[in-house]
């Protein structure tokens, strides 16, 4: 199993980070699905789902660490960075939480429940190594800023350091709501919220945070994509990068609602399937558009190590934006999907940081591919 986790290559780890994402998507929107609908037809497939989805991360994120491994397999990035210490607790993190999954799923099949602490541990452990490494990660950037004072690095540290914030908020709130949750979530005791409560529950703070996150990072993967002005044209290229950010925004119009009233209120379940199956892509499609600004960057590399750093973080992205909905959880859903969503933050913001990282120390020992790189960016907004 080692040699084909090391051997699955670049082609088979877009493949694997594609069907996770996709995987994280179906587990949000069943879960927003079942708050209008009253929860799936039958526990048994629920069940069923919630266990393949669990070996899907067990063996997504076994792979995605060996393909770091194999990439790092220089480790100077790790020796001038300190990383190691960080690699090895990620490794076991990753283990520690398979096997809490492990004892939810053994629990929901010999109990047909599960205890509420599951998914407070799962939480606490993704959202405090999330805000830990972004908080780090938002360092660095400014350092880097410091350095070269280019805008895309500042806003690139502005949105990193606001995503953890949004993750403390995160984290804040859904403890505080699933401390109010009966101990034991058996079926015929979980709470089904009616419509536009999963949207009501959003505090001022995890909004706002939310908000600016996304449109910082959208800033700076737009300034990153600039020179595709040129070759698909002013007009198409900003038609195609405000299509991500009108999608997301729109969940936050009233306006939208009030439009749509009268379907809502004469079909109600109707609507809100509907509604919740249109917008629950907003955030990956997002994270999809991130990531294509670091895949960008990677095809300007003429060394190979770079560019697969590159992949890495572009892959962090696109799973830092899918991964980032613990909000779900609040519902207590049973079996608990969204879980499986979560468990994959903490993953994400360490292979944001250490492909941004690694790529950055490569980057600094060679002469001629920092050549490179400027003739990329020299193109890029800088303080004037």
């Amino acid at each position: 199993m080692d040699k084909f986790q090391r051997r699955i290559g670049s082609k088979g780890i877009f493949i694997l980070i594609s069907f996770i994402v996709i995987t994280l998507i179906v587990d949000t929107s069943i879960v927003k699905i079942s708050a209008n609908t009253g929860g799936l037809s039958s526990a048994d497939s629920g069940i069923a789902i919630f266990a393949v989805m669990g070996v899907i991360f067990a063996v997504g994120q076994y792979l995605i660490l060996g393909f770091v491994r194999s990439v790092s397999e220089k480790k100077v990035a790790n020796e001038r960075l300190r990383l190691s210490p960080i690699s090895r607790s990620i490794s076991i993190i990753q283990y520690a939480l398979i096997a809490i999954f492990a004892s939810l799923i053994l629990q929901i099949l010999i109990t047909s429940g599960y205890n509420v602490q599951f998914l407070e541990i799962v939480v606490w452990i993704n959202y405090v190594l999330a805000i830990a490494l972004l908080g780090l990660l938002s360092q660095r950037f400014l350092s880097w800023f410091r350095s070269n004072h280019n805008l895309v690095v500042l806003v690139y540290s502005l949105a990193s350091m606001m995503i953890s914030i949004n993750a403390l908020f995160t984290l804040l709130y859904v403890t505080n709501e699933l401390t109010k949750k009966p101990a034991n979530i058996q079926p015929e005791l979980t709470p089904v919220a009616p419509y536009g409560s999963v949207y009501d529950m959003f505090n001022s703070g995890y909004v706002i945070t939310s908000v600016m996150s996304f449109v910082l990072t959208w800033i700076a993967s737009v300034f990153l994509l600039h020179n595709y002005s040129r070759k698909l044209g002013r007009a198409k290229y900003w038609i195609l990068v405000t299509i991500p950010l009108f999608y997301f925004l729109s969940q936050f119009q009233p306006l939208f609602l009030n439009i749509l009233t009268p379907f809502r209120l004469s079909e109600p379940i109707l609507f809100g399937v509907v509604y919740t199956l249109f917008f629950s892509a907003t955030i990956p499609v997002g994270g999809v558009l991130f990531g294509i600004a670091f895949w960008s960057v990677a095809r300007n590399m003429n060394r190979n190590i770079v560019k697969q750093y590159m992949m890495i973080s572009a892959y962090g992205m696109m799973l830092l934006f899918s991964s980032n909905q613990a909000s779900g959880l609040v519902l207590v859903p049973y079996p608990p999907f969204g879980l499986i969503t979560v468990s994959f933050l903490g993953l994400s913001s360490y292979l944001l940081l250490i492909g941004i990282y690694s790529s950055a120390i490569s980057v600094s020992e060679d002469t001629n591919l920092r050549r490179t790189i400027r003739k990329f960016v020299i193109d890029q907004p800088h303080r004037r």
